[in-house]
């Protein structure tokens, strides 16, 4: 079974996670992913990419916490070097790449979105952050890099040392996203598609190339730097807090 669901749109495509009942990410999910990107980065007649929960109320919990805890360390250093590496591939894609954040996205669910040029998110009651802190944990230094590429030191410190779930009007004034929707009115997508749509893939990527961070060295997560995420997320401490976390399956 897929954990995706993939849908064209004239100059578009849309990728909608499909692991219900909160888009959690395993190993599994990730290599998935990374196959659809392969495809699409490839496909010279795509210009858009959005990224989406779908019709769930999740755009991405982020990673499955409760499968994590039954891997070796060996297993987890493998699931969360994919995670970063996903996460560069989208950075990184000469598409132009759109999260419709449709619902919350916390942990991994929010690297996701970050690392998409544009994010929209949903105007209810759904919550975005990293919020690895709230649960003894450390986060990676590409995302923090990323991160202070789109909202700037100053809130990336208030993000990331505070651990807040934010609404989605908060995570607006942080610039965290960068406009909201509002529920069941898809005419925003429809129109970023008609406006991308119409322009040069040529242009685009060489446009993204001089946009992204300068020093592209800084979203390779150094081995080291994973081992010691690993040191606290194996800690007693935070192995306590993980133990709490439940995904109703």
């Amino acid at each position: 079974m897929s954990y995706f669901i993939v849908t064209n749109k004239g100059k578009s495509v849309k990728i909608d996670l499909n692991r219900s009942p909160v888009n959690a990410l395993n190993y599994d999910l990730l290599s998935e992913l990374n196959i659809i990107l392969d495809e699409i980065e490839s496909n010279c007649d795509i210009n858009i990419l959005i990224l989406s929960g779908g019709d769930s109320k999740f755009f991405s919990f982020g990673l499955d916490i409760p499968e994590i805890l039954l891997l070796t360390r060996s297993q987890v250093k493998e699931t969360l070097n994919l995670l970063v590496n996903t996460c560069k591939k989208i950075y990184l894609s000469s598409k132009i790449t759109i999260s419709k954040i449709n619902g919350h996205a916390t942990g991994g669910g929010c690297m996701l979105a970050l690392s998409t040029d544009f994010r929209f998110m949903v105007n209810n009651r759904s919550k975005i952050a990293l919020n690895e802190i709230n649960i003894g944990l450390s986060l990676f230094s590409s995302t923090i890099e990323i991160l202070k590429s789109i909202v700037g030191t100053k809130n990336a410190k208030e993000i990331l040392l505070g651990g807040k779930l934010l609404n989605p009007s908060l995570a607006k004034d942080y610039g965290l996203v960068n406009d909201l929707y509002e529920e069941n009115d898809d005419f925003l997508f429809e129109k970023l598609i008609d406006d991308y749509g119409s322009k040069s893939l040529i242009a685009i990527k060489d446009l993204k190339k001089s946009l992204q961070i300068s020093n592209l060295s800084l979203l390779n997560d150094e081995d080291s730097k994973l081992d010691e995420f690993l040191d606290i997320f194996y800690s007693e401490e935070t192995q306590e807090k993980l133990r709490k976390i439940k995904i109703k399956k």
